[in-house]
């Protein structure tokens, strides 16, 4: 959640026009707790939404709030970025923020580099400060569920490297992605 709040911290302070959010089933109930505004409409969105499509991509911006049920290829980090990139196909942006946490953002670079190979988008990758969630760089190997987070990291970016460096039939193949 340490993600979405930065996210949200960054759109208020104004660097961005608009934030997009990905949410996950299990984060739908969480986002009162950080402040966005149209969580009671996305608790009625989830509960109305069959468990295996409950995966929304909110957009907030001067209007309002817009929450969208997304169809993800593959319930992965892959799979929404598969998403994301057919949400921004019609859209004038060019630019984009990555927000997310430092270790993950690493294999966010790596699919997003072979998803969006040719897609006129600038990224800049923004890793979400030590103060916002608990893994401290320092000290990540003092607590299991710190280094276990930060080894399962290490083997799925060494996976997505190797997957995602074959042809497109057989990262197709390899990531399960529904037809």
């Amino acid at each position: 959640m340490e993600r979405k709040q930065y996210g949200l911290d960054l759109y208020r302070a104004g660097f961005a026009p608009r934030l997009l959010l990905s949410i996950g089933r299990f984060e739908v109930s969480k986002m009162a707790a950080i402040g966005f505004g149209a969580a009671d409409e996305l608790i009625r969105l989830r509960n109305g939404t069959m468990p295996d499509e409950r995966h929304f991509f909110c957009e907030m911006n001067a209007s309002g709030i817009r929450i969208d049920k997304v169809k993800l290829p593959r319930w992965s980090t892959y799979g929404e970025l598969l998403a994301l990139r057919g949400r921004l196909a019609g859209d004038p942006a060019r630019s984009l923020m990555m927000v997310s946490t430092d270790v993950h953002l690493r294999r966010i670079a790596v699919a997003f580099e072979r998803i969006f190979r040719g897609f006129p988008l600038n990224v800049v990758y923004c890793p979400v400060p030590e103060r916002y969630g608990s893994l401290r760089k320092e000290k990540w190997w003092r607590r299991r569920a710190d280094r276990r987070f930060v080894i399962k990291e290490a083997i799925k970016l060494l996976g997505y490297r190797a997957i995602l460096a074959l042809p497109d039939q057989a990262v197709g193949r390899f990531m399960r992605l529904k037809k």
